[in-house]
């Protein structure tokens, strides 16, 4: 009843300024694609959310705006209360009025919504850029705001590109694996409650109950190697790689990745000693399977940052470590100094 009740409610603003020829029906919202997806929604929140306050990531793409759509009910159905997040880029001339009209069809549907702007400069690598700044930009909200959750609404075709792309670049067992559903970052929760379901059902919802979302021509650009890649994905199902498929392969790759950092977090409590002004490691590190050595390392190396330095640093350093020489080596910040039974790791001083 309580979930009937809810979407009573959101039926209820979604229909009162759409025209009055078109009536929404209970039916009408609680077809079967759209429970069983809201249904594994809600379990998902009430097993990770920890507040009841917490934030959404709305780009007006139809991924974000499914999103945004079973946010509303779960906060009707459990007296949560949410706001919405856009991230206007200033990247398209009309980045500004796109965002702006995201807010007002939103705002006529009760939802509250912030635009947050960022710079771009005309980098390179304009995407991980975007993805940085967006990040920082979020985090610093959520602190001001006191919101410790935020969903986004990362899908199953972002999970394959992803795939495809870090295997492009010859990443590891740790990189090919999926997205996690539940991670923290600087004391903040991203959650991606959607990552199990595929980009065309939420283009389905998007259009059924908001009809409209906005359709980003980046994403059909060629310059760029995740469109490129998305066309590849449509020869690639031809030939039997379909997303369920995709989907099995995803999951086990994620669990033989768990299964190692296992491992490597018990190679950190074994080998690692950290102290106030140093840290000490045994070299009995680099008699352990590379991977783990890898990883323990690269772990050692995140604890104050969102990523690792180039792996080919890593291996280098990896490989200067596992002789037995007096050299130092620098990476991430720190002072690697070798010796015979241990390494001693010094945190860089900043030469000013």
């Amino acid at each position: 009843m309580e979930l009937r009740n809810s979407i009573q409610k959101l039926n209820s603003l979604l229909s009162k300024r759409q025209s009055m020829k078109r009536k929404s029906t209970n039916a009408q919202l609680l077809d079967k694609e759209s429970k069983k997806i809201y249904t594994n929604f809600k379990n998902f929140l009430d097993k990770n959310l920890i507040e009841k306050h917490f934030a959404v990531g709305v780009s007006g793409g139809p991924d974000s705006l499914a999103l945004v759509y079973f946010s509303k009910i779960y906060s009707l159905e459990k007296k949560f209360c949410f706001r919405g997040i856009i991230i206007d880029h200033g990247i398209r001339a009309d980045s500004d009025l796109e965002a702006k009209k995201v807010k007002k069809i939103l705002l006529k549907h009760d939802i509250k919504t912030t635009i947050l702007k960022i710079k771009i400069s005309n980098s390179k690598n304009l995407h991980l850029e975007a993805r940085k700044k967006r990040y920082d930009k979020i985090i610093n909200f959520c602190y001001k705001k006191k919101i410790k959750n935020i969903l986004l609404g990362h899908h199953l075709d972002d999970q394959i590109e992803n795939f495809y792309i870090r295997l492009s670049r010859g990443s590891g067992l740790a990189g090919l694996s999926p997205i996690k559903k539940n991670l923290k970052m600087k004391k903040i929760n991203f959650l991606r409650p959607l990552l199990d379901i595929n980009k065309n059902q939420l283009v389905k919802i998007a259009k059924k109950y908001f009809n409209f979302y906005v359709n980003d021509p980046s994403n059909h650009d060629d310059k760029y190697l995740r469109s490129r890649l998305r066309k590849l994905r449509i020869s690639l199902k031809n030939e039997g790689f379909d997303d369920k498929k995709f989907a099995k392969t995803l999951d086990n790759l994620n669990k033989a990745n768990v299964a190692l950092q296992f491992y490597s977090d018990l190679a950190i409590k074994r080998f690692f000693v950290i102290n106030n002004n140093h840290t000490v490691i045994s070299k009995k590190l680099f008699l352990e399977p590379y991977e783990i050595i890898f990883r323990s390392i690269s772990i050692f190396l995140t604890k104050d940052k969102d990523y690792p330095p180039r792996s080919k640093g890593i291996d280098y350093l990896i490989d200067e470590l596992s002789h037995e020489n007096k050299k130092k080596v620098t990476l991430g910040g720190y002072i690697f100094k070798n010796g015979l039974k241990s390494v001693i790791v010094n945190k860089e001083v900043n030469k000013r």
